[in-house]
């Protein structure tokens, strides 16, 4: 895991009043089916997998004869089996591990990790988002799980406690990756990275491989309450942590620390100026509004009053998982047949929470309508707002419930009399995000069909034939001033060139 960014670039799931979305790397699915595909998985871990109902999900480590852990995982039962989930290089160890006491039991494991693509969603607004888009499926309470259906794309939908309060993992086919990917889009839903993701788990408490040290027992990463039964049956390494909980204790355990700003991963810690740990996740907490990491640190460095430091930064220990941050709701200030004007609450490092004006609008497509590979169809719009007529590429606003290659089709046709024989998604951009909540999607049409204009009322608009290399030549020397047209067409023209 890399250094965390600084506070101000850190793209922030939780600090966010929405929902976002982040697209996540392929995740460890392991799935268990057959007879015995529940008993079986029962014995070599923590989790009491026995108890569990279909669509119920709990944590539990997989171990070793000795109790070392060997894995933190998610675990739900399904009606043919479990699902295990669990980070990226998780998968093909816990697999081999359980094939090599696997003999007569009627289980399959299957690693269909590569066959699945995985997102975090995750905000206040997720639960309501999905139950909008799930085909009036409700969405899992905490952990549990279940299936949904979100537009016409296939989904398994769960929240395991990585998720953190607010937050959903969606799993779909591989190959339905990039149209739920479009269809996130399309919603006009923030997309977050993986440092965002990073944030929710750490705010979690929920240690990644990298954070289990070898040899590290269940006790030590904190995870007596959620993720340890000490009445199921018996399991491999059981006696190591029966034994630790009925007579001794551990001398270590995970802790996060935080501290006022984000520490790179290695940073040492210090109690009372002597180094006992390092930092093994770090990230810039949204909830915390300072850098948090996680570290496993020796009890007594815990204990008392003796100052602990991170990097030179002074720190203290929060419990984990941290719980749901209230969110201010959005304040109104406008709203008109085409957008909202709202005012946003902004979290600060310092603790403090500020406020933004942002004006929310539903998003709109642009198309570049190609009559040959080598000319462009342009429009000539006349703009009340800047008192000007613009040379622009057609474009509109997303107003009704439509795909959005319907969208740009029909805004071509409206605005430019042409029907496109192909019409092709090359992209999307946000248009102005320091006020403006606007994601534009770019179309590029083909195979053109001369027809009528359908302009609105009010609308002033003529089309334009312009030579490929004019309209880059236009845009690079300020004819053209209109920053979709320009992107839209500088864009295409650098993947024509790169032979894209």
């Amino acid at each position: 895991m890399s250094p965390a960014p600084s506070p101000a670039v850190l793209p922030s799931a939780a600090a966010s009043p929405r929902t976002v979305w982040i697209p996540l790397p392929t995740r460890c699915c392991l799935r268990a089916r057959g007879k015995d595909a529940v008993p079986f998985v029962d014995h070599f871990t923590t989790a009491a997998v026995t108890r569990l109902e279909p669509g119920a999900c709990c944590a539990g480590f997989f171990t070793d004869a000795r109790g070392a852990v060997l894995a933190l995982t998610s675990i739900m039962r399904t009606a043919t089996g479990l699902w295990i989930d669990a980070a990226p290089d998780v998968a093909a160890p816990l697999r081999d591990h359980l094939e090599h006491y696997h003999i007569r039991e009627d289980v399959e494991l299957t690693d269909e990790s590569a066959a699945r693509a995985s997102f975090l969603l995750v905000g206040p607004g997720a639960e309501a988002w999905l139950a909008s888009h799930g085909s009036g499926v409700r969405p899992p309470q905490p952990l549990t799980h279940g299936g949904m259906e979100i537009g016409e794309i296939a989904a398994d939908v769960a929240r395991p406690a990585w998720c953190g309060p607010d937050g959903f993992l969606v799993q779909v086919a591989a190959e339905d990756g990039p149209r739920l990917a479009a269809r996130l889009d399309a919603a006009a839903l923030p997309r977050a990275d993986a440092t965002a993701a990073d944030a929710t788990r750490i705010e979690a408490g929920w240690p990644d491989p990298a954070d289990i040290l070898p040899k590290s027992l269940p006790q030590e990463l904190d995870g007596d309450a959620r993720a340890i039964s000490f009445t199921k049956g018996c399991y491999l390494g059981q006696e190591t942590v029966a034994r630790i909980d009925a007579l001794g204790h551990v001398n270590r355990r995970l802790v996060g620390l935080a501290t006022a700003r984000a520490v790179p991963v290695g940073a040492e810690v210090r109690c009372d100026g002597a180094p006992v740990a390092c930092v093994t996740s770090t990230c810039f907490s949204p909830r915390l509004a300072a850098g948090l990491g996680l570290a496993i640190v020796p009890l007594k460095a815990l204990a008392g009053d003796q100052p602990l430091d991170v990097a030179g930064e002074p720190a203290r220990v929060v419990p984990l998982p941290l719980p749901a941050a209230p969110v201010a709701p959005e304040e109104l200030l406008l709203e008109t047949r085409r957008f909202r004007v709202v005012r946003v609450p902004q979290p600060c490092v310092d603790g403090s929470v500020a406020s933004r004006e942002v004006v929310v609008h539903p998003g709109s497509v642009v198309v570049v309508p190609l009559i040959t590979p080598d000319e462009v169809c342009l429009v000539e719009v006349v703009r009340v707002a800047v008192g000007d007529t613009l040379v622009e590429l057609p474009a509109g606003t997303l107003d009704r419930p439509e795909p959005l290659a319907a969208a740009a089709a029909r805004e071509l046709a409206e605005e430019t009399g042409y029907r496109a024989g192909t019409i092709e998604a090359a992209g999307s951009f946000w248009m102005s995000p320091g006020i403006l909540r606007e994601r534009m999607h770019l179309f590029v049409a083909r195979d053109l069909v001369a027809g009528p204009q359908a302009l609105e009322p009010g609308e002033q608009i003529r089309t334009r034939h312009v030579a490929w290399a004019e309209a880059v030549a236009m845009c690079r020397d300020g004819r053209i001033e209109d920053a979709k047209t320009i992107a839209g067409i500088l864009l295409l023209d650098a993947r024509r060139r790169a032979g894209a």
